[in-house]
């Protein structure tokens, strides 16, 4: 047959059974989609075709043309997670002043993805009867006046017509009265927010902390360019301007429209704009807080709408504000006058610790005051729009500017660079085309600012709108800028201070964790929790959406997870270099698939005390000096002993200032050394004290300074002698570079030394050679030992006896057996961490010694078994009972048997088995009796 007709055949026979191809698959009909598996959180859904095996189907090959089950995704969305208090704790000690218990639980998982949130408060108090007086020490004024209400101020502010107390006291039983000032001037306009605190975590203004009703001894004015009128600056304010003036602009939260990148999420990032300032000690206390009129809060109901807005479509946001500033002031830096209310509150606050009542100062008074700022009003609002419909029109840029008309301000939508408002649903204002707007706008009376937001389709607003608004910012100012200081720091000058600051200090770190978003679960695609009250939001990158931003617009492609931080782990105790850490991990969630490490740092450490008085709150104020001289003598005459001097890193544990001759005392400790020597001195005849015989010895080791990716097991402020630490990689797939256990030595350092390089690198197995013996390797055609150097790259993960040196040691497989093959005098112990088990470290020496004298050594995984013992099938060297041990054998050894005092001659097998089953006896002699 020749080429043409055999192609001629082929294409004859592929037409006849073309007709045999073309199932029609829908001839058998699918079922209905079975339950889903899952009620949230990616399940799944099965349907299969209703097949019948008659003629058309295997006529027609549907078994290979058919497609006969499919599955699809069901339920995406993620499972709620539902609020979860704690059990309250146990009532506190009834508070002396306060005449209440309180008892306190606090949010374990918060509200998220749909979750019923929690409405059950946090802290429940209940009246009671204290079994002490209230005692609130009163205020030493010295040299100055003492007011009725417990206030010090300066004698020459009595009898000046002025309330310098606050109750008048000081304007009564006066001979003469003297004006400060000429004339009355009335106060300058917003001098009571100037004083305001605010809540740095809740973004808030509290009441006042500041007495800016104060103005002291001297009559210090400022002129208004407005209204010509002269104001009186209050003793607090260094520094006052009044003016008026507007700025505003544009700013987009995207540069380049085009691309899927996170838009949205500036929503909750950190501004650039807002800058804060820890102190050394690291107690998360901002201690210089800035808010510049670009800064938008995360904390109100405005920004939650937004959120709840972005979670409905694939948005794209621009936001347009403008500050409208009516004066500036500086807060003095020292010398403060503060509030009534806010010093009373300080005064009564009890010296024992209860977080509750320490609590209630930062939700009435904020966590800071103002150090500095600008009064007036922000005109603040929050455009959203269509991501797909503003990439389809190719808007690039927009900014809206202000215009005058007239006297007065009116937006209106400008264009710069090229705009192109191509879609027909955008005809006329880009603002208009909105979906809507939110208003954040702040000052000003409620009802303008509110006329400032518009819906779809909805009425820009006029100028008149922005003119009432402005115009009422003069009369209803807020604070649209602000420099903050903390709160802690006007919590001095009065009685207990010191005391009342160190709780307040402990009480605010426990304030500022229950506005931590690190108890909130990984949101989908990247999106960024934010804890707001009990609940947990999710705002979505731009390019996602969803009521948990689960839904992806197609051209968003990436799978890059951010990686976050868990929440901080408890401080440790003050260790005896007065310092204390914590800790938190980068796991909610870990950086995945090229996403961003956690900014920031894993450890944290500062400064600590170690008081001796553990139990026991002291009062002790600023500036104060020991009440009763420590080191007094006694008076002239007087039998026995003044107080000793307690030696260094130590205290005294009677602490009486006269003892009687032959009176001991006992010197203890800090936290952190021992005594070595005898403890106690004796007051002697002649009215001095016996030389101490010991010392407090710094018996620990410090913390281990880790490089990143490492961990320490167990991890501790510091280590006794003794102590072991295991090193491990964080990833598990790791391995260390170098030794991963290490000791506090005698010396109070680590043996070994950590060295500088110590890393995580990939982990390579070690594989002995199958075809030579353990700790060898071929070299042509024969075996021979590994040197020890090839060992380095393998994980010690073996206890094991160094016979020539009497210690015990970590060594890698391949190191153990290496050794043994070039003879070193190594046993194996166990696998793991060399533990403190002096019965297994007794019974490893002992067979040890009796190794040589055995004449079986059988290899039973990472050990070797001799005569005395069996190979288990866990690869695990048993003992054998005496009994089994040969009879025949020659004595190797003499013993006595402590119970009945006898001499016998023994095999090394009978030994080994007799110490092993723990019978009593003494070797006398490595040879026959």
């Amino acid at each position: 047959m020749d080429r043409a007709t055999a192609v001629l055949t082929l294409l004859t026979m592929l037409w006849g059974a073309t007709p045999t191809l073309a199932c029609f698959c829908d001839h058998y009909p699918w079922t209905a989609w079975s339950t889903c598996s899952r009620t949230c959180n990616y399940g799944t859904q099965q349907r299969h075709r209703t097949i019948r095996h008659d003629e058309y189907y295997w006529k027609n090959a549907c078994e290979q043309l058919c497609v006969k089950q499919e599955s699809r995704a069901c339920n995406v969305e993620a499972c709620p997670l539902h609020c979860h208090l704690s059990e309250y704790g146990p009532w506190s000690a009834c508070s002396s002043c306060a005449k209440k218990q309180f008892r306190t639980r606090e949010l374990v998982t918060p509200a998220q993805f749909g979750g019923s949130d929690c409405t059950e408060p946090l802290v429940e108090e209940r009246p009671c009867h204290p079994s002490t007086e209230c005692h609130i020490e009163k205020v030493d004024c010295k040299d100055r006046f003492t007011c009725d209400n417990g206030r010090c101020i300066s004698t020459k502010l009595r009898c000046n017509s002025q309330n310098d107390c606050g109750d008048n006291s000081d304007e009564r039983h006066c001979a003469r009265m003297v004006r400060v000032c000429n004339r009355v001037f009335e106060s300058i306009p917003g001098a009571e927010l100037m004083a305001s605190g605010f809540d740095a975590a809740a973004e808030k203004i509290r009441a006042a902390v500041l007495d800016n009703s104060f103005f002291g001894g001297e009559c210090t004015t400022n002129r208004s360019r407005e209204d010509r009128k002269w104001y009186r600056i209050p003793a607090n304010v260094e520094e006052v301007q009044l003016k008026v003036r507007r700025e505003g602009y544009v700013e987009d939260y995207k540069a380049e429209a085009e691309e899927a990148q996170s838009e949205v999420v500036n929503l909750a990032s950190d501004s650039s704009s807002s800058s804060s300032h820890e102190d050394g000690g690291g107690l998360f206390i901002p201690i210089l807080f800035s808010w510049r009129n670009s800064y938008m809060s995360r904390k109100t109901s405005s920004f939650r709408s937004a959120v709840k807005a972005s979670q409905q479509k694939d948005s794209k946001f621009i936001r347009v504000h403008q500050a409208v500033r009516v004066s500036t002031f500086r807060t003095k830096s020292s010398d403060l006058y503060l509030s009534e209310p806010f010093l009373r509150t300080l005064s009564s606050l009890p010296l024992d610790y209860n977080y509750a009542l320490y609590r209630q100062v930062f939700q009435l008074f904020g966590t800071h005051y103002f150090k500095a700022g600008t009064l007036g009003g922000h005109y603040d609002l929050l455009y959203q729009y269509n991501r797909e419909e503003v990439k389809n029109s190719g808007e690039r840029r927009v900014a809206v500017v202000m215009e005058r008309m007239g006297t007065w301000v009116l937006l209106l939508p400008v264009v710069q660079l090229s705009v192109r408002c191509s879609s027909p649903s955008w005809p006329g204002s880009f603002l208009k085309a909105s979906e809507r707007s939110i208003s954040m706008v702040r000052g000003g009376r409620a009802e303008y600012a509110a006329a400032l937001a518009i819906e779809r389709q909805g009425v820009l607003p006029d100028s008149t709108t922005y003119k009432d608004w402005m115009e009422s910012t003069k009369d209803n100012p807020t604070v649209v800028e602000y420099e903050l200081r903390p709160i802690l720091e006007l919590v001095r000058g009065f009685p207990c201070a010191v005391t009342k600051r160190q709780h307040l200090e402990r009480a605010l770190i426990e304030y500022l964790e229950s506005f931590d978003s690190c108890k909130c679960a990984p949101c989908p695609n990247n999106a960024r929790p934010v804890l707001s009250g009990t609940e947990c939001l999710c705002v979505c990158q731009s390019g996602t959406y969803g009521p948990n931003c689960e839904r992806r617009a197609q051209d968003y492609t990436s799978n890059a997870v951010d990686g976050r931080w868990s929440c901080w782990g408890p401080w440790s105790t003050c260790d005896s270099s007065m310092r204390r850490q914590r800790v938190r991990e980068c796991n909610n969630p870990a950086p995945q698939q090229g996403g961003k490490a956690c900014p920031g740092e894993r450890r944290r450490e500062e400064e600590c005390f170690i008081s001796i008085f553990q139990k026991q709150d002291v009062c002790i104020s600023d500036d104060e000096t020991v009440t009763e001289d420590q080191n007094a003598e006694l008076p002239p005459g007087t039998p026995g002993c003044s107080r000793p001097k307690a030696p260094p890193n130590s205290y005294l544990r009677i602490n009486k200032r006269r003892f009687s001759f032959g009176d001991t005392e006992e010197i203890l400790c800090l936290t952190g050394f021992e005594m070595e020597g005898y403890q106690y001195i004796r007051c002697m005849p002649d009215s001095t004290w016996s030389k101490p015989m010991g010392q407090c010895i710094k018996r620990v080791c410090p913390s281990l300074a880790l490089p990143e990716g490492l961990t320490a097991q167990p991890e501790k402020a510091e280590y006794r002698v003794g102590d072991t630490v295991i090193l491990s990689c964080e990833s598990t797939d790791m391995v260390l570079s170098g030794r991963r256990y290490y000791t506090c030595g005698i010396d109070q350092s680590w043996e070994p030394a950590l060295t500088s390089d110590l890393h995580c690198k990939t982990e390579n197995p070690f594989v002995p050679d199958s075809s030579c013996g353990r700790g060898q390797r071929r070299d042509g055609a024969q075996c021979v030992c590994m040197a020890r150097e090839e060992c380095q790259p393998y994980r010690e993960d073996l206890c094991v006896l160094d016979a020539e040196k009497d210690r015990f040691t970590m060594m890698s497989a391949c190191a153990f057996h290496a050794g043994r093959c070039h003879g070193d005098r190594l046993y194996f112990l166990n696998r793991g961490a060399c533990e403190k088990d002096e019965s297994g470290m007794e019974w490893t020496r002992f067979r040890a010694r009796l190794s040589d004298r055995s004449s079986v050594q059988e290899p039973c995984g990472d050990d070797t078994c001799y005569e005395w013992e069996i190979c288990s099938g866990l690869k695990k060297c048993e003992c054998k009972l005496p009994r089994d041990c040969p009879k025949d054998a020659s004595p190797s050894f003499c013993l006595e048997m402590l119970k009945t005092r006898t001499k016998r001659a023994m095999s090394a097998c009978s030994v080994a088995a007799m110490k092993c089953a723990g019978m009593q006896f003494r070797l006398l002699q490595d040879n026959s009796c």
